[in-house]
Order: C-alpha cells, then sequence, then structure tokens
C-alpha cells in the first residue's frame, strides 16, 4: 500500500433542494487510515455530503470514488457494500435487544443460522481488540450512551467497514469517555481503518485529526494538515468566513452577590450508588454550572431534582418553600422548567410545526374561548424567531428540517414561553457549531439578565468555565465541592472531578 494512497474522491459533488444550494462543486480526497475531519456550521452542507457518501441522496452531478472505483448506483446498500458505514449521533439501535443482537441483526450466513453461542464470542472477541468490558448479553437500554456508541462502532467493523463515518460521537459523552473514544479511534487509524470524523469541538478536532477540511456555505474551503502550525483561530476563521482574534471561550467574571437570595435548593439526594448524599442550591440571577466525569451521578441528580427520576431521599426547596410532591407538574407550576438533553426524544415534537411545538406549553394563554387563535400562535411564534434569530423558512416548517443549532433554539424558546424563574440545561450546546453556541451562551447570559436562574449540567468543561458564576462538581454520586467564580478553571475543576474518593474522605 502507498502511503498517502486516497481511499475516497469527492469530485465536483453538487446537490440542491429547490432553490436551495446545500452542495456547490465539492472536491477533496481522504486518505487511507487517515482520521479526516469535516469542519462546519449548521448549513455548511456536512449532513448532504454524509448523505450522498452513505447512499442516501443521489447528487445532482459530480462523482465519489472508492478504492479506485466510481461510485455508479448511490443507496445505502452500495455503499455498505464498498465498506462506508455512518454511526449517526441519533444512534440506530435496538434498545429492547441484546448487545449481540444490535451487532448481529442477521443471524444467517449461506443460508444457516448463526448459534447464539458463536455469536456471543465474536462479540467477546471484538471487544476484547479494544480492551472494552461489555456485556454481549447486556440490553442495549440499559447501557451508557458511550457503551452504546461502541457497540454501533463494533458492529460497523464486523461489517468489514473500511470507512467508518462518525457524527458528533462525543456530543453526548462526558470528558473521560469522550477521552476513551479518542484511544479507541486512534487505534482504528493504526489498524488501517479510515474515520471521517464530524465534530463542533474544536479542542477534539486539533487532539483527533491528520487533516481537516473546512465546508461553508456548500462550496469547498480548504483543507488543513493538523502540524504544529494548525491553531484554533484558523479553523474556526476558516469556517465562519471571519477572523477571531481570541478563543471563543474567556473566564467569567460574576456579578451575583454573594448574599443573592437562594431560589432553589436541593438537599441530601440519594439514589442507590447512582447519588450520594447530594446537596447544592442556586442564587437568583445566576448561572450555576454542574460537572462531573463518567459515573459521578450528574445525569441522575439533574432529573431526580425536578422530580423525573425517583429516589430514595431528598429535599427540594423552591424560594424557601419545600415542595412536598415532587413532581415535573409540581416544579412547573412552581416556576422551573427542564430543557432535556436529547432534541430527538425528549425534546420537540417532529411531526408537528415549529408553531406549533412553541404554542403547547401555553396554548391557554392564545386560546380565544374553546378554539386557539391562529394569529396569535403565529405572532407568539414569529417573536421567538425574531428575538433568537432562528433560521427557517416558515415557522410552518418541521423541527426536522432545522439545523441542529435552530433546534436548539426552537427548545429554548419553548422553555422560556412558559416565563420560568428557574431553568435546568442538559447539554446546551449538543450538536451545534461554533458560531450557534455562541448565541446559545449569549442567550443563557441574557437570560440571567432579567432575574432567571439558571442550572447547566454539562460535559463541555470549558463552556462551563465561561457560563458559570459558580461549578458544583460530582464525583461519584458526591458534590465534591463547589468553586466560586474567581476560583474557577479547566485545572480547579478536574481537580475535583478527577480526585480519588479516599483523598475526600468519603
Amino acid at each position: 500500500m502507498q502511503q498517502n494512497e486516497n481511499i475516497l474522491e469527492v469530485r465536483d459533488i453538487s446537490k440542491s433542494f429547490g432553490a436551495v444550494h446545500a452542495l456547490r462543486n465539492v472536491s477533496f480526497s481522504i486518505r487511507r487510515g487517515e482520521i479526516h475531519t469535516l469542519l462546519g456550521e449548521n448549513g455548511a452542507g456536512k449532513s448532504t455530503l454524509i448523505k450522498v457518501l452513505s447512499g442516501e441522496h443521489a447528487p445532482d452531478s459530480g462523482s465519489i470514488v472508492i478504492d479506485g472505483e466510481p461510485v455508479k448506483t448511490f443507496h445505502p446498500l452500495t455503499s455498505r457494500a464498498a465498506g462506508i458505514t455512518v454511526v449517526h449521533q441519533e444512534l440506530s439501535i435496538f434498545e429492547n435487544l441484546t448487545v449481540y443482537e444490535n451487532i448481529f441483526p442477521y443471524r444467517e450466513a449461506e443460508h444457516k443460522l448463526i448459534p447464539k453461542k458463536q455469536l456471543i464470542e465474536k462479540v467477546q472477541k471484538a471487544a476484547a481488540r479494544f480492551d472494552l468490558e461489555i456485556d454481549p448479553e447486556a440490553r442495549m437500554g440499559d447501557l451508557r450512551l458511550s457503551v452504546q456508541q461502541m457497540v454501533e462502532i463494533l458492529r460497523a467493523l464486523t461489517e468489514n467497514a473500511k470507512i467508518v463515518l462518525l457524527d458528533e460521537p462525543t456530543s453526548g459523552l462526558n470528558t473521560q469517555e469522550a477521552e476513551n473514544l479518542m484511544c479507541i479511534l486512534k487505534r482504528l487509524r493504526d489498524g488501517g481503518i479510515t474515520i471521517i470524523y464530524i465534530s463542533h469541538r474544536i479542542s477534539e478536532i486539533m487532539e483527533i485529526s491528520d487533516r481537516v477540511t473546512v465546508l461553508r456555505d456548500g462550496t469547498y474551503i480548504n483543507t488543513f494538515v493538523n502540524d504544529e502550525h494548525l491553531t484554533e483561530n484558523m479553523l474556526i476563521s476558516s469556517m465562519v468566513g471571519r477572523d477571531f482574534e481570541k478563543s471563543i471561550y474567556s473566564k467569567k467574571h460574576s456579578t451575583v452577590p454573594a448574599d443573592a437570595e437562594v431560589i432553589f435548593e436541593a438537599r441530601n439526594f440519594s439514589k442507590g450508588k447512582s447519588v450520594i448524599d447530594a446537596s447544592l442550591s442556586v442564587r437568583r440571577g445566576e448561572i450555576m454550572g454542574v460537572f462531573g466525569l463518567e459515573g459521578s451521578g450528574t445525569y441522575e441528580f439533574s432529573r431526580m431534582m425536578f422530580g423525573l427520576h425517583a429516589r430514595d431521599a431528598g429535599s427540594v426547596f423552591f424560594e424557601g418553600r419545600e415542595i412536598k410532591r415532587l413532581t415535573p407538574t409540581a416544579m412547573i407550576q412552581q416556576g422551573a422548567i427542564f430543557l432535556n438533553n436529547n432534541r430527538k426524544d425528549a425534546g420537540l415534537l417532529f411531526n408537528m410545526s415549529v408553531a406549533d411545538n412553541m404554542a403547547l406549553p401555553v396554548i391557554d394563554r392564545l386560546t380565544k374561548g374553546a378554539f386557539l387563535s391562529r394569529r396569535a400562535a403565529e405572532d407568539y411564534a414569529l417573536s421567538f424567531v425574531n428575538q433568537f434569530a432562528i433560521v427557517l423558512n416558515s415557522i410552518y416548517d418541521k423541527p426536522s428540517s432545522l439545523s441542529g443549532g435552530n433546534q436548539q433554539k426552537v427548545m429554548l424558546s419553548i422553555c422560556l414561553g412558559t416565563k420560568p424563574k428557574f431553568l435546568i440545561v442538559n447539554e446546551p450546546t449538543r450538536g451545534i457549531d461554533v458560531g450557534a453556541k455562541l448565541e446559545i451562551l449569549r442567550l443563557l447570559n441574557e437570560i440571567v439578565k432579567t432575574g432567571v436562574s439558571v442550572l447547566c449540567f454539562s460535559s463541555d468543561l470549558p463552556e462551563l468555565v465561561t457560563l458559570s458564576d459558580r461549578i458544583a462538581v460530582m464525583n461519584t454520586g458526591r458534590v465534591a465541592g463547589v468553586i466560586d467564580c474567581d476560583d474557577i478553571s479547566e485545572n480547579s475543576v478536574m481537580q475535583l472531578a478527577a480526585m480519588d474518593v479516599v483523598e475526600k474522605g468519603a
């Protein structure tokens, strides 16, 4: 095999949807055995290019060459047969089936049924290749997102994939899980597998990529070699078309007084070994960040305090009064709202329009007599579209037609439409580009200026450092400490998040 041999060539690919030019004469190549990142803002053409490569869309013009052979038919089965497998951001798994059944959904080979024992052995062998401890008979729905993702990757490898395309693979992972995935991807690359990587996390791209191709507005901009000359600002400037003189992240200077009123307090929450005697409080008009590594209990804690998960012990106080029966309804009645981290499964109704999604939580305010006022609903939706600069063709578009960043803005609009006093957000910038990320961070900072308090759970540590007036750090189910704004740094947070339990006297 020749060094720098191209395994995939994209030649003058164009694709339009009506008057929208999603791709315009895009050309670049990908070398065998490299990690090649596709970078660009939402709407840059990445999603369309993924669908062309995976055979979901046929281009209007241009060609794709795989291993020297032009692709003649664009179809998912053709792409998979050519060795291309896509691991989507929203995983394609069967939650009610086992790990081995997800990896081998078809058990027939040469018209013979492959025995269960043989399939389990194949899974164990594949997992051992990456030092993974995965029970082949575990139910997929019971596994963490990071493990589910590895199962998808293992499925791709058992299908003899030559090119694995990963779409935002770390968007739902915490720092430790993301680092583990990085190590596994490097081992795949070293084993000759070609990785096409899509992410908006610039620091992650700098760590993992051999080369980076930037798309903007459906056009090819440049391919960068990741060497000592490449900087984060070079990538960001190329992606957005303007210069950035400093990092998108900067340390916050809090203006919230230490004696500000406590609007929300969670006391002594426990649930088995996942959350242990955890407490925190949020002051009026502040952003309290919460960070933790894998197994720290952040996900469980966030849902327990809103009444979404059962608890063994724990109390919630809102504006000094205990909520005796802790349910989502009771929290909403008090003026609290919960922004879920999963837009697909627990955030947006994708079969309804953007306008209807926004109107549902406040439908009583938009109703005249027994009927919904369509004009009132339209004006209501348009007010948020204008306020948050949501990019869409019509308020009657379905959320599925919007970019990830604009979907997130719609979700935020839905929450703020209820006029909350307190907002719990989970992964507010998951899977969105740098420009949209900056906009969401700005919006959250604007929200607290109106007196709303925000409790933000995020696995993006630089994001929390930028946003937070204080950060509560969780470690093995406990709140290991709370760091005030002046003392917040990535290092101070990680010291608490990663330190040994024994050191804490736990």
